[in-house]
């Protein structure tokens, strides 16, 4: 397995986030997180999870270490599974073709090596020497300050072809190498020349803080203004956020992450105090670089260039953004007693409108007492998406009136609760001259495929997975929506109680009707509540993309998928009586041990077809097992 994907697995998922699932009693405490040890039982908390170095011990039992440690010890599995687990979860694909070497981690690392070291140098020919002379008076131009200068190690590279080229060979760094790194350029007859050349240097670290690569203002009117590294084994633009392992700290105690275009607009939030501000490197934001982000923060605030060709950048990254933050899905119980199901994001995306032709740098340095309320003003990102969309279509045209819902439905369907959604289909219809029929119409048929597979799905798989991870219940009822004229004297056959999500046995009822037996997918979806119909919806792109499959072969998986939800089930309760006579042995109650005992014997005998023999978990008199 590629080191790449474990990295990018533990950039994309926060440890608090993965143990919140299996710890509920984890609560904040301090800087850290605190709750009862999942591996022993305990009355008094003693498991702590630390967000900044991504790690959790129990001070109780001594087990400890990152997320693949945790998801290895809860579920029972080997890091090869726990690594395919979590990089299904966090949207990451896999090369299992293609595992890393030894040799490939060490040649990284030198890279990284020899990029420090040029950054050490890019700084002192900065600071020490004439040929920085022009660097330091742009950094006076741009009043930088001399702790900036040192926080940000920003450097210059003299109007040379080769002067760092020969300072790195006096440090026996080749010329090859130093062209892997992304610091010097080969010459089409033959030799090398350094790449970087009369340039103020930003360096850019990963967030751990690793020098990966650089940026290079020009000086004067040379052209490209800015100039970066290329792509190299450890430098990958899409995926790197200037400034992230300064204000990682400054990110977690505000709660808010602000992203700016530029390095010097990062740069000059930080010299004023905003230090949870960083970078887009100049781009339109990627799903990595979300993913990078959204770490420790609960909100996330625009802050780009106001221009046209600046607010189409940002419209690019929040749809990225919609489709990379992680969002739950959560019981809300309702008046009548009953649960409907909300996904909720668990971030905010609020978009500050700057002034025209202002950028962050000038606007903080004109007046730095004005950001934060700038940045408190930031408006919803869903209402700055409509403003753009809808700005200049003319309502008399169909296909741009379809155009804009197309582009808006997929960020509808993550907002937070239904009130708010609401009030957006109807500001939405309303700008289109539209019913808001048509827009909740168009919002059920463009997230599913099946009739209308060739409109973009709401949702990525990618995404869908960051939602809810699929349980065996989910899938086996999305077999039998989607295949229900094959499959509907299975239904009678699932055990409600072994039903999980009351939406999913709200389903099954629904399918045992014998009047629903010739429809099947979305038209079985006619009638029902839309918390209904928006989770059938979910559980059919669950099986997006598959191949086709003979009737017969449905059926066998169908009944597989539910000979296994009955073994989970088994498994579960067994557990948990397990461990409640563990508990119980602990405080000496053998009333309730005695009671523990006739449950696992009537479990036992109910799940027979599965476990003829006696469960691993129960032995009669004669086992040498007591309890």
């Amino acid at each position: 397995m590629a080191r790449d994907a474990v990295s990018e697995v533990r950039d994309r998922i926060d440890v608090v986030d993965l143990i919140q699932t299996y710890v509920p009693s984890l609560k904040k405490t301090g800087a850290n997180f605190k709750g009862l040890c999942p591996f022993h039982n305990e009355k008094t908390p003693s498991f702590i999870v630390f967000p900044d170095s991504q790690n959790f011990h129990c001070f109780g039992c001594g087990k400890g270490g990152d997320l693949f440690t945790f998801y290895m010890l809860v579920e029972n599995v080997e890091f090869r599974d726990a690594l395919k687990d979590l990089a299904a979860k966090a949207g990451v694909e896999l090369d299992i073709t293609a595992p890393r070497l030894p040799e490939e981690d060490e040649k990284r690392q030198k890279l990284i090596e020899v990029n420090e070291l040029a950054g050490m140098w890019f700084h002192h020919v900065l600071l020490k020497t004439s040929h920085g002379e022009a660097g330091r008076q742009v950094v006076q131009d741009r009043q930088i300050s001399d702790e900036m200068v040192e926080q940000f190690r920003l450097g210059f590279a003299p109007d040379s072809w080769d002067s760092l080229l020969n300072f790195l060979a006096s440090r026996s760094i080749p010329a090859e190498l130093a062209a892997e790194a992304g610091l010097a350029s080969k010459r089409d007859s033959g030799g090398h020349y350094d790449r970087f050349r009369n340039r103020l240097i930003f360096p850019i670290r990963d967030r751990d803080g690793n020098m990966v690569g650089f940026g290079g203002r020009a000086l004067g009117d040379a052209q490209p203004k800015y100039l970066n590294s290329p792509q190299t084994l450890v430098f990958d633009k899409s995926t790197l956020v200037y400034g992230l392992d300064l204000a990682r700290e400054a990110i977690r105690e505000a709660n808010e992450v602000v992203i700016v275009e530029g390095y010097m607009d990062a740069i000059t939030a930080h010299q004023f105090g905003y230090r949870n501000v960083v970078a887009s490197m100049g781009t339109a934001l990627t799903e990595q670089q979300v993913a990078q982000i959204k770490r420790g923060s609960s909100r996330i605030v625009l802050a780009l260039d106001a221009d046209a060709a600046g607010q189409m950048a940002t419209l690019r990254g929040l749809e990225t953004m919609a489709d990379s933050l992680d969002a739950d899905i959560r019981p809300v119980p309702t008046p009548n007693g009953l649960l409907r199901f909300e996904r909720k994001l668990k971030t905010d995306i609020s978009i500050v409108r700057l002034t025209e032709g202002k950028d962050p740098d000038e606007i903080i340095r004109k007046a730095p007492e004005k950001w934060p309320d700038l940045i408190s003003s930031a408006r919803p990102f869903l209402d700055f998406t409509i403003d753009l969309l809808t700005r200049n279509v003319d309502t008399t045209d169909p296909n741009a009136k379809s155009e804009a819902v197309r582009r808006i439905i997929p960020l509808l369907r993550q907002i937070p609760d239904s009130v708010k959604e609401n009030h957006y289909i109807r500001l939405l219809a309303r700008r289109l001259d539209i019913s808001e029929q048509v827009i909740v119409s168009e919002k059920r048929k463009l997230s599913i495929g099946g009739k209308h597979a060739g409109i973009r799905a709401g949702l990525k798989p990618a995404a869908i997975e960051q939602v809810r991870r699929h349980s065996t219940e989910d899938f086996l009822i999305a077999l039998l929506l989607q295949h229900h004229q094959l499959t509907f004297d299975l239904v009678d056959q699932v055990p409600l109680e072994d039903i999980h999500d009351a939406r999913n046995r709200a389903l099954i009822e629904l399918m045992q009707d014998p009047s629903t037996n010739e429809l099947e997918g979305m038209d079985l979806a006619i009638g029902m509540d839309d918390e209904l119909a928006d989770h059938a919806e979910s559980l059919i792109r669950i099986l997006a993309g598959r191949p086709e499959q003979f009737p017969s072969h449905i059926r066998t998986e169908a009944r597989q998928v539910l000979d296994k939800l009955g073994r989970e089930r088994f498994t579960f309760l067994m557990r948990q009586l397990h461990a409640g006579i563990q508990s119980a042995q602990g405080e000496g109650d053998t009333a309730a041990i005695d009671d523990l005992k006739q449950q696992i014997v009537k479990l036992s005998e109910r799940y027979q077809q599965f476990y003829p023999t006696p469960s691993p978990y129960f032995q009669d008199t004669r086992s040498e097992r007591k309890y």
